[in-house]
C-alpha cells in the first residue's frame, strides 16, 4: 500500500513556499497574490548588467578615416590637399571615425600651402617677365661668372680672368637669342654690350650699374 505524499505546513521553515491560499511564515517564500506577499518583481531591462549601467554599451567608432590620411600625404598640394582635409574632418566629426587630430593637421597645412601657393602666383602675375628664357639663363650667367671672375682675379691669374668674361659673353649671348619679350632680350643686350666694352679695356661702370639694375628689375621677382 503506497503512502500518501505529504505537502509542507504552514510551519515548514525550509524556504519553500507554503499551500496556495497560505500566507507564508517568515523565512518561507509565497505565490504572488497570496496574503503577505507583494507583486512580482519588474523584469530587468534588457542591456542592464555589470559595468554597464543602463542601456547598451556605447559602440566604438570606426577606424582610422582614409581621406584623413590621404589629406595629410597630399597636403602639399594646392586646393587638392585643403578639399581632402575638409572632407577628412566630415568624416571624423561626432566620432564617426578615428583621425581627428590627423584631418586638423593636414587642414591647417593645406592652408599654409594653399596661401603661399596664391601669393606666389599673384607675384609671378605681376612680372611674368622673371619667367623669360633669357632672364633665367642671363641673370644666371651674370650672377655665376661675376663670382667666378672676382676668385679668380684676387688670385691674380689674369688668364682664368680672361676666360671667365669669354664664357659670360657667351652665355649672355645665348640669353638674347632666348629672350622671348622685347624688353628681357633689350636688357640682356645692353649687359652683354658692357662687358664687351670692359673686355675691350672700356670700362662705363655707371652704365653697367644702370643696365644690371634693369636686368634686376625684370628678371627678380618682388623687386
Amino acid at each position: 500500500m503506497s503512502t500518501p505524499s505529504q505537502e509542507p505546513g504552514p510551519n515548514a521553515g525550509d524556504g519553500t513556499p507554503g499551500a496556495p491560499g497560505q500566507a507564508p511564515l517568515p523565512g518561507q517564500l509565497g505565490y504572488p497574490g497570496q496574503p503577505g506577499v507583494g507583486p512580482a518583481p519588474e523584469p530587468v531591462p534588457y542591456g542592464y548588467g555589470y559595468g554597464y549601467g543602463y542601456g547598451s554599451p556605447p559602440s566604438e567608432p570606426a577606424g582610422t578615416s582614409s581621406v584623413a590620411i590621404v589629406a595629410v600625404c597630399l597636403f602639399w598640394v594646392p586646393l587638392v590637399g585643403l578639399v581632402l582635409s575638409i572632407i577628412g574632418m566630415v568624416k571624423t566629426a561626432r566620432g564617426k571615425a578615428r583621425g581627428r587630430g590627423i584631418a586638423i593637421t593636414a587642414l591647417v597645412l593645406s592652408i599654409l600651402v594653399t596661401a603661399g601657393a596664391v601669393l606666389v602666383g599673384v607675384a609671378i602675375g605681376s612680372k611674368p617677365s622673371a619667367l623669360d628664357p633669357g632672364c633665367t639663363n642671363g641673370k644666371r650667367a651674370i650672377v655665376d661668372q661675376s663670382k667666378k671672375i672676382e676668385t679668380d682675379h684676387g688670385k691674380g691669374d689674369d688668364s682664368a680672368v680672361q676666360a671667365d668674361v669669354q664664357r659670360m659673353l657667351d652665355e649672355l649671348k645665348k640669353a638674347v637669342a632666348d629672350s622671348k619679350r622685347d624688353d628681357v632680350r633689350s636688357a640682356m643686350q645692353a649687359v652683354l654690350d658692357d662687358y664687351t666694352a670692359i673686355e675691350g679695356g672700356k670700362f662705363d661702370e655707371p652704365k653697367l650699374e644702370a643696365d644690371l639694375n634693369q636686368v634686376d628689375h625684370l628678371c627678380t621677382i618682388g623687386s
